[in-house]
């Protein structure tokens, strides 16, 4: 029962069979007709040799019968009988000539040039699939046309399929083949017999060679056959009696799982897994019942791998089309949502600009009445004449020189001075009439109006609810307001202290036209302050400075909201630019009555904010890092807005009052809360996005539902494949095995 050679073999055992016909006395008989060669064989019933036909110089191979000559004819003649039945058959090796009457026997058959499986599988190991599974299509074929003549080849095995010239596989051996009449049983070779065909009493079937088959895939596949060990070969040959052997070994098959190792020869092709199982089953009730069947189940497995690239390429198509359109919609939703921002914080910021320039307009008109007033109250003669009989009085004159150093505004022994000021008559005068002025209806009302003498002594002021005793003699020549200059000196700092100490009163710098001063804190309110000034001339002589001051947190009227509020800015250039005058969350604090950090007003807002007519604003009060309550007020005005940006204009200005309007440094920046602004077309946006997420999930879901449905379609034909078709076929298959 070994696997024995019985034709042609490979070339280094081609070179050894020669050496052994060579060491031999000479071939079993003559053969007429033909040159015997060389050995190629032996088997347990004769010899195998290559010829030569003398007619026809075509090599041949030889079969003798040596063996157990009493049997010698009747085995030669089932066997001579298989292969006439099988004459013409391209899958079967041919016969060309039998010698019933020779001794011994012997029958000529066709000479394969290269050699068998056996040989293919020992030199290059397991075959690539594809190779494999073509060898296995044609072997079954042949096996078909065995069965469908009556014959079961019944040893079915790698060294019984001889490979031609395109490697094209020939069945070949049929010593042990049965037709389906016959009832004795046939041994096959271990390993590769069915477990039910290792009983010499077992009646013939064609689910022997099924099995066969099934491990010729195998050992196409792995390079050795299924349940195979050493160690179970090694238990075999210590057992003497053959029906032990054949009992032990129906056992090893019957007990030994090859599933797993089938999944793990062909476990990217789970069909082609299944279909080898089936061949290999160790019950022949549970294994395919015709070789028909596992053609069948090949050709549906192949079938099945070619619809594969097009039921891929049918789902993927429409998971295609949809990724396209989801994109395409994608794009077209992100680019319609970005443009319609767009238009929409254009619009946001050009409603904004209208809003700002309204409220600048308005503080434009209030700008000009504050310069009209300055202007009037300078070329008042009244006051003039009084401030003449100011600077001409005695001892004002005689303490003028104290007065007029702003380093001395809080000496206490100048108390006596400023008090001789203040009981002046012109002093008195001078208080009632800017008193008067304050009250003027035609005027807005300012938060103070004072006079300046032409050294910058405070000689007659009013304040709006105020005293004015506490200002009255102290020197405010270090203001913007009286210098020009776009900043006020720091009385701290050492250089404007060496400044105003270096300065002789009568090369004092002053203005000479109207003036629009720097912002300055109030001491009294924390407000932020400007001044409008005047210069006061009798004909060339100077004779001071009339200041208009006004608090500018009530000077711009706009309706601030939740979601919309404005703020004047300090755009002059200088250590002040930026500098918010007027913002909701200063006018809130104050009104609450609580004092506002000193970090508010230290914030300023970034140059390219004043510069831009319109866009988004970041305000600095809402980034500032303030605490307590004044952190959760400032929050409001995180952001980010959209603003819009307008200039406060005059009249007046630093060119006097007949010029056309000029910038006065001062911008209103209005500001609307984007989330506000974009909240409708955030919901549009939202309900779009909505629909589009309902129809990609229903048009998924529809995919899904068709992909499972053909997919359950092919797996149903899948599991019919791998059943074998065990209705009218295995009718079919075991009628035609009985």
């Amino acid at each position: 029962m070994s696997d024995d050679r019985t034709l042609h073999q490979s070339d280094a055992e081609q070179a050894a069979a020669r050496s052994r016909s060579e060491n031999r006395e000479g071939p079993p008989a003559e053969i007429p007709g033909y040159d015997l060669e060389y050995c190629v064989g032996s088997g347990a019933y004769g010899e195998v040799w290559v010829a030569i036909d003398r007619n026809t110089r075509r090599k041949v191979a030889v079969k003798f019968y040596t063996h157990r000559r009493g049997v010698d004819v009747g085995m030669l003649s089932r066997e001579v009988e298989k292969l006439a039945r099988l004459s013409a058959d391209r899958y079967v090796v041919q016969l060309l000539d039998v010698g019933w009457n020779a001794t011994p026997p012997y029958y000529v058959m066709d000479y394969i040039d290269n050699g068998s499986l056996e040989d293919l599988l020992r030199d290059n190991g397991p075959l690539p699939k594809a190779q494999a599974l073509a060898i296995f299509q044609d072997v079954l074929l042949g096996l078909m046309h065995l069965h469908n003549k009556g014959i079961l080849h019944c040893d079915l095995k790698p060294g019984n399929v001889l490979l031609d010239e395109d490697l094209n596989p020939r069945l070949a051996d049929f010593g042990q083949a049965r037709l389906h009449s016959e009832q004795d049983g046939a041994l096959g070779t271990l390993f590769y017999m069915a477990p039910e065909q290792a009983d010499v009493s077992a009646t013939p079937d064609v689910r022997w060679d099924v099995y066969s088959a099934g491990v010729l895939l195998f050992c196409m596949l792995s390079g050795h056959p299924p349940h195979r060990s050493d160690d179970f070969l090694e238990k075999l040959q210590r057992i003497e009696s053959v029906h032990d052997r054949l009992e032990a070994y129906r056992s090893q098959l019957r007990n030994s799982e090859t599933r797993q190792q089938i999944r793990n020869l062909v476990r990217n092709d789970p069909s082609l897994g299944a279909i080898l199982e089936k061949c290999l089953a160790a019950s022949p009730q549970r294994r395919y019942q015709s070789v028909h069947e596992v053609v069948t189940a090949l050709q549906e497995r192949e079938s099945k791998v070619t619809r594969r690239p097009l039921l891929i390429l049918g789902l993927a198509t429409p998971l295609v089309l949809m990724g396209i359109m989801l994109t395409f919609f994608w794009f077209m939703y992100q680019k319609a949502k970005t443009e319609t921002y767009t238009a929409i914080e254009q619009k946001a910021g050009e409603s904004n600009r209208w809003a700002a320039q309204l409220a600048a307009s308005n503080a434009s008109v209030q700008v000009d009445n504050y310069f009209r007033l300055a202007v009037a109250l300078a070329n008042t003669p009244s006051l003039k004449n009084d401030i003449k009989e100011i600077l001409g009085n005695p001892n004002y004159a005689g303490s003028q020189n104290k007065l007029a150093n702003p380093l001395n505004n809080f000496e206490k022994d100048l108390n006596h001075e400023r008090e001789l000021l203040a009981n002046l008559p012109a002093s008195g005068r001078l208080h009632r009439l800017l008193l008067q002025r304050m009250q003027d209806p035609q005027f807005p009302t300012p938060a103070s109006i004072f006079i300046c003498d032409p050294y910058g002594t405070q000689i007659g002021t009013s304040f709006e609810g105020q005293s004015a005793s506490n200002v009255l003699g102290k020197n405010y020549s270090y203001r913007s307001y009286f210098s020009g200059s776009h900043r006020d000196l720091n009385l701290k700092e050492p250089d404007d202290q060496q400044r105003l100490h270096s300065d002789r009163l009568e090369q004092r710098q002053h203005i000479s036209d109207t003036h629009f001063s720097a912002a300055f804190r109030s001491t009294a309110n924390q407000h932020w302050k400007v001044a409008f000034t005047a210069p006061v001339f009798d004909e060339e002589e100077f004779l001071g400075v009339i200041a208009v001051t006004v608090d500018t947190g009530n000077f711009i009227e706009f309706n601030n909201r939740t979601n919309q509020y404005a703020m004047l800015i300090d755009a002059r250039e200088g250590e002040n630019r930026g500098t918010i005058l007027e913002h909701p969350f200063l006018s809130q604090t104050l009104d609450q009555g609580r004092l506002v950090p000193d970090l508010a007003f230290r914030v300023r807002v970034p140059d390219p904010y004043l510069s831009q007519a319109m866009g988004e604003f970041r305000d600095p009060i809402g980034q500032a890092d303030l605490e307590g309550d004044a952190k959760s007020l400032a929050q409001h005005f995180e952001g980010p807005w959209i603003s819009g940006t307008y200039p406060v204009t005059s009249h007046f200005g630093h060119l006097g009052t007949d010029r056309k309007r000029s910038a006065t440094g001062l911008i209103v920046l209005a500001a609307e809360s984007r989330e506000a602004v974009m909240q409708p077309v955030q919901r549009l946006s939202n309900s779009l996005l909505q629909i589009g997420t309902w129809t990609s999930l229903l048009l998924f879901s529809a995919f899904l539902a068709l992909a499972w449905f053909a997919l359950r379609t092919v797996r149903l034909s899948s599991d019919r494949i791998l059943a074998g078709g065990l209705t009218a076929s295995e009718t079919t298959s075991r009628s035609g095995s009985n």
